[in-house]
């Protein structure tokens, strides 16, 4: 019996592993150019594959977008801490904790809409987004601590809430496409009003 040499074997896997990665990438780069209309045969021609092949290495559309979430969602993870977190004055607390937000948000503008719309029907993307709000609502009552230390649980509670719902992607994103605000006036009013929330 004839066996195949381990070089053939290691270069067919990394052939494979550089294929999918180059379909993950043609889809990301479309999705951050803002297309709407993202056939088979437009990732893989940006992908410099064939149409066939997007669906060799992929089981299905939906196991497609799922590797882009990923890709995306550890990117924002690098992104995730905070700059001197808990530290400083109420003001300097405040500036780094939405410099951090914009920061995550500017950088998923165009990938986290897609994640969300294929969240309804893919449960690794949801876990995913759901894992995420969770991380971003603990930074705040670490980050805030101190000032979170001066209520009662439920002020608490109210004040946790509202930092959380004024800084979510959709409310960003709302901020910036819906009603056309500069990223510095988004980060003016986010300023007053978690100082408001705090006080």
């Amino acid at each position: 019996m004839t066996s195949i040499p381990v070089s053939t074997v290691d270069g067919r896997s990394l052939r494979r592993e550089r294929n999918r990665q180059d379909i993950v990438d043609a889809l990301l780069g479309l999705i951050e150019n803002g297309e709407t209309e993202i056939s088979a045969a437009l990732i893989a021609s940006k992908a410099g594959l064939s149409e066939r092949s997007i669906f060799r290495y992929f089981d299905d559309v939906n196991d497609l977008y799922r590797s882009v979430c990923d890709l995306a969602f550890s990117k924002e993870i690098e992104y995730a801490l905070i700059d001197d977190a808990g530290i400083g004055s109420l003001d300097t607390k405040i500036e780094n904790f939405i410099n951090q937000r914009v920061r995550i948000y500017t950088m998923n503008e165009k990938i986290a809409p897609a994640a969300r719309s294929f969240a309804f029907k893919n449960p690794i993307i949801k876990n995913q987004l759901v894992f995420g709000r969770k991380l971003l609502r603990t930074q705040i009552i670490k980050h805030f601590a101190e000032e979170l230390s001066a209520f009662d649980k439920q002020q608490q509670q109210a004040a946790v809430a509202i930092i959380d719902s004024l800084t979510t992607f959709e409310s960003y994103d709302m901020m910036r496409s819906d009603q056309k605000m500069s990223v510095h006036t988004i980060k003016s009013i986010l300023t007053e009003s978690i100082r408001k929330a705090l006080q």
